[in-house]
């Protein structure tokens, strides 16, 4: 199953209006679990950010530029209809969307999710991984965290 994310939408509810504005914040909760999710398409209100990567993995990064993401994402949406699960809190583009043929899941509800520990996690199990994917070295983890913290450009 493929995502599509109203970033601004997600950033809200995570964090309010700042939350809306932090790029870098949506992208450090998305990219954990992005991993073994297929693809996962973030879409940003806005020029590019030289400093935001355009892909992390299955996470892959636009911007809407001088349009508004709202319309980047219906055009998306319209031109595969098939697959995609928007992400937004948007009635407005939630029910282009669905006219569109996507399936729409609350920003609040994927938010909700993503942060609720897995049940497995509870019971001290580990995690499942991807099967064709190894485990992050150290090297790879300080690189995204210098990335994410904006250490690095």
């Amino acid at each position: 199953m493929s995502y599509l994310i109203d970033a601004s939408n997600l950033g809200g509810a995570l964090a309010g209006a700042r939350g809306a504005r932090d790029a870098r914040a949506v992208l450090a909760f998305l990219a954990p679990w992005a991993r073994g999710r297929g693809h996962v398409l973030v879409v940003f209100d806005g020029p590019e950010r030289p400093e935001i990567a355009r892909r992390y993995g299955p996470l892959e990064v636009r911007w809407s530029g001088a349009r508004v993401a709202d319309d980047v994402v219906v055009e998306i949406v319209t031109r595969e209809p098939q697959g995609w699960t928007v992400v937004t809190g948007d009635r407005e583009l939630a029910r282009r969307c669905r006219d569109a043929g996507a399936k729409v899941e609350p920003a609040t509800a994927l938010a909700e999710r993503i942060a609720r520990p897995h049940p497995r996690a509870a019971r001290g199990a580990k995690p499942a991984t991807a099967p064709d994917k190894p485990p992050a070295h150290a090297e790879e983890r300080e690189h995204w965290r210098k990335v994410f913290e904006g250490e690095e450009e």
